[in-house]
């Protein structure tokens, strides 16, 4: 087993200098991945575990290989897998993995059943084109289904990483049931939906859900929720990059863009927020409706959002 000086020996020469915190576990250096946007050493790693993670652009792992393969150079990585790779394993308190994310059994890619007997599989593509999507779509964004069990009759819509991974999916009902959508179980602070198709350096159309994907451009990605919180991952990346948004939430979170236009603003990140006019929600949109609206979308400036906060008082007689 290495020890304590060997191993900030090997992170000194394949990272570069590093600061070793208090605890004499934990050093930090600078990022092999977002280096070149950040000259700050917010790349944090245990020496113990070898569990590493940037603070800025969100790039994390269990130990240091797969980064060291990819950012460094693959001698590092040898070295790293040949010297270290064990070391994770001897000690006493171990990091659960995570479980991965797998698509529902049966999976069945919707571009590939164009011409399906199945009336399930059938119904499923007839609703997307009444939604306006078409079979290029189907590809684009590996849209599925499945023929039994809980998501027969469902839209399943996957999501993959920037290195291509599966990292989520949702699976909304065609028909009118209960609970319209089924995801997986994941943390989704640490997801950026389809990061692999996203340019940090263009803007970037933030929606609420997966199905309001379909009438965007293609640089765009959803909250998975109402929120954006500074700590999700999907935040770092665009204070990282400092990528512009623009922001298309549904028209029942008007307060909520207000909030997040301001807050992505301190961080010196240029806003646009689009406004939905008729409509409730970018889903309710055409193509050719959205793309109107976002070119009208005019930027978010300090002056606008005092506008925003004097027309938000309630105004009204006191007898």
């Amino acid at each position: 087993m290495e020890t304590y000086t060997s191993k900030l020996k090997f992170i000194r020469r394949a990272l570069g200098e590093v600061i070793v915190a208090r605890d004499g576990v934990n050093v930090a250096a600078t990022c092999p991945s977002c280096k070149s946007k950040s000259s700050k050493k917010k790349f944090s790693i245990n020496v113990d575990s070898w569990n590493c993670h940037c603070w800025v652009c969100g790039i994390k792992g269990r130990d240091l290989y797969r980064i060291l393969f990819n950012h460094v150079s693959h001698e590092s990585a040898r070295e790293f897998r040949e010297r270290f790779s064990s070391d994770s394993k001897e000690i006493k308190i171990q990091v659960e993995e995570d479980k991965k994310i797998e698509l529902p059994s049966g999976f069945t890619p919707l571009c590939l059943e164009t011409k399906s007997r199945d009336p399930d599989i059938r119904d499923c593509i007839s609703y997307l084109k009444m939604r306006g999507l078409s079979t290029r779509d189907l590809w684009y964004f590996k849209l599925g289904s499945s023929t039994s069990g809980r998501f027969r009759r469902r839209i399943i819509i996957p999501s993959f990483d920037y290195e291509g991974e599966l990292n989520y999916f949702s699976a909304r009902a065609i028909d009118d049931v209960s609970k319209k959508y089924i995801n997986s179980r994941a943390r989704k602070t640490e997801i950026i939906f389809n990061e692999i198709n996203i340019s940090w350096n263009k803007e970037i159309t933030l929606t609420e859900g997966p199905f309001d994907l379909f009438m965007c451009n293609q640089n765009s990605t959803c909250l998975l929720g109402s929120e954006l919180r500074e700590r999700s991952l999907l935040f770092k990346r665009i204070v990282a990059n400092k990528s512009p948004v623009l922001l298309a939430l549904d028209k029942d979170m008007s307060g909520k863009s207000i909030k997040l236009a301001n807050l992505l603003s301190e961080y010196c990140c240029s806003v646009r927020i689009l406004n939905l006019g008729k409509f409730n929600d970018v889903g309710e949109m055409s193509r050719k409706e959205f793309q109107a609206a976002k070119e009208n979308a005019n930027n978010w400036t300090r002056e606008r959002s005092i506008k925003e906060k004097i027309a938000s008082i309630r105004t009204g007689s006191l007898f």
